[in-house]
């Protein structure tokens, strides 16, 4: 495949590579000729893409459709100067995707854009200096549907791999890879379904928390994948709640993350394991449990890949989350490697600093968003998660980005601003509550133009 040169800022079910080089390392290590600006890994459900010097958001608009009737998506300036809570009008075109096939996934760089949705087949390639729709294809009908606790359908999220001219997407069987040069389906990575995934754009590998792999269905026979119960802890026992990372770079092994000592060596990263992550810089990924309401940080960086057996285990730690509600959204910023989390549905966000956190001592600021400036609640989106960060705005701060549940505002965070805010100790060691986080906030008006 070819090489691509386009460059984007990307989270969570989006991302690209920034600055990305090309030659061998060991695992956990940045590969030669990485730059100082890396593409940050996250579980969010719309990318940013660096392109003519501005940075634009595209953002999925699931529950609106032009005067035609088609689906949309909305172009959003992340960097326009704001005015705090009061809000900044920052759309800066909509797009019609031509079909009433809405999108609720976006992910790209400076020379394609991605669309995708957990609610039909059809994937859309839009070029983004233009900001119009130049193909789209549906899956074929071999593709069926996942179902997670808080989501799940035909494609759980996107992320493109710009210098290898390639994007994954979740489905229900694992991932299928597009060859972005012809716009197609290459082959498809068969693992258990991931409700919001992570990818290390320099590391190569794709993080692939999974649960409720037997509630994903064949669309003929509307059974679940045969290879479900494949996975296993140490012991022997299923394991029907983990982690598996595909390595990329050595023919799309896949590895599965074991603890035997953790207290349920079946679910090695909690129950119900809801996304992923990722510092490609210092090799440590982040893995929320939304059945544990805990954040585990895993340091790759050290971790073992036992090819034989397909296994990988790495020393972690866990952060409790516990005082918010179900903070399962994570995007990582690697630049100051600090973790931004979100709820789902909800009014929670935090911000941890990885380089911070030891066995000994972990520690999170969690807030909860201010009003609107129509004076209505911020609602978090639910699924895929609403959730990215970046740099180079806000003089240079690293950012955080929430959509609302309506997908009508985004909300840019400069998260060393939330991190540094006074803040009081709640009832357990290390979460810490930072009562008005308003002065850290913009609200963007991703509905109004200028």
């Amino acid at each position: 495949m070819g090489h691509r040169t386009g460059r984007a800022v990307w989270l969570a079910l989006g991302i690209a590579c920034i600055g990305c080089g090309s030659g061998s390392s060991g695992p956990g290590q940045p590969k030669k000729g990485l730059s100082s600006n890396p593409a940050p890994g996250g579980t969010g459900a719309f990318g940013i893409v660096t392109i003519g010097g501005h940075q634009k958001m595209y953002l999925p608009q699931p529950y609106g459709g032009s005067v035609t009737g088609n689906a949309t998506i909305a172009v959003v300036d992340a960097g326009v100067a704001g005015n705090g809570v009061l809000g900044a009008p920052a759309l800066i075109t909509t797009i019609d995707l031509g079909t009433p096939d809405d999108v609720t996934a976006t992910g790209g760089d400076d020379t394609i854009v991605v669309g995708v949705s957990i609610h039909n087949p059809r994937i859309y390639f839009i070029n983004p200096s233009t900001d119009q729709v130049i193909k789209s294809i549906t899956l074929d009908g071999s593709y069926g549907v996942s179902s997670f606790s808080g989501g799940g359908g035909y494609v759980t999220g996107v992320a493109v791999d710009s210098p290898n001219d390639r994007a994954y997407l979740s489905v229900w069987n694992g991932f299928a890879v597009v060859d972005l040069a012809s716009k197609s389906i290459s082959q498809v990575i068969q693992v258990p379904p991931s409700e919001n995934f992570g990818f290390d754009s320099v590391n190569q590998r794709l993080l692939a928390p999974f649960y409720a792999c037997d509630s994903a269905a064949d669309p003929k026979t509307f059974a679940a994948p045969a290879f479900c119960a494949n996975y296993k802890d140490a012991s022997g026992a299923p394991m029907t709640d983990g982690l598996n990372i595909i390595d990329l770079l050595d023919n799309n092994t896949v590895y599965t993350y074991q603890d035997p000592q953790a207290d349920d060596p079946s679910a090695p990263v909690g129950s119900e394991p809801d996304s992923a992550a990722a510092d490609p810089v210092t090799g440590q990924i982040v893995v929320p449990s939304e059945g544990q309401a805990a954040e585990y940080v895993l340091d790759l960086s050290q971790a073992t890949f036992d090819k034989a057996h397909r296994t990988v285990t790495a020393p972690h730690v866990v952060i409790d989350a516990s005082n918010a509600d179900e903070l399962t959204g994570v995007a990582v910023e690697p630049t100051t490697h600090l973790a931004f989390f979100e709820s789902e549905s909800g009014e929670d966000m935090g911000v941890a600093d990885l380089s911070q956190q030891t066995a000994a001592a972990t520690s999170y600021r969690h807030a909860v968003m201010p009003p609107l400036p129509d004076g209505t609640y911020w609602q978090n989106l639910f699924d895929p998660h609403g959730i990215a960060v970046t740099t180079n705005l806000i003089g240079g701060h690293p950012v955080g980005f929430l959509v609302s549940g309506d997908y009508r505002w985004v909300a840019r965070v400069d998260l060393p601003a939330l991190l540094a805010l006074p803040a009081t100790a709640d009832l357990l060691p290390g979460q810490l509550e930072v009562a008005d986080p308003s002065s850290a906030i913009t609200y963007l008006d991703a509905a109004t133009a200028p």
